[in-house]
């Protein structure tokens, strides 16, 4: 087993906590802009839009050390795994023009 991977297990077993009552999946970002791939786990209490997330791992871009980090993930976890791309960024709410808490515009 590669060290990234025993470090990313290490993280993930600290993360999950199995609290009754919260969701938990994970993330994998393909980083073109930092050249690496980021490993994260991302919690949510049930019936709350609050979304918490920590970093396992950053793994250099390297095809055969991430297949495997996979791999070795996926054999100790059940998680559903979202995976999104820097090269295809979606902006998930439109930008906020008008915020009379903060300021904005007012």
């Amino acid at each position: 087993m590669l060290s990234e991977s025993r470090e990313l297990i290490e993280k993930y077993r600290q993360s999950f906590k199995r609290i009754p009552n919260y969701q938990y999946w994970l993330v994998i970002v393909d980083n073109h802009f930092n050249d690496r791939y980021y490993f994260f786990i991302y919690s949510r209490k049930l019936k709350t839009k609050l979304v918490r997330s920590h970093e396992l791992l950053a793994l250099v871009h390297d095809r055969h050390k991430y297949q495997q980090v996979l791999a070795d993930l996926k054999k100790i976890s059940h998680l559903s795994i979202e995976y999104r791309d820097t090269a295809h960024l979606v902006e998930p709410m439109p930008e906020i023009t008008t915020d009379k808490i903060h300021g904005h515009n007012f």
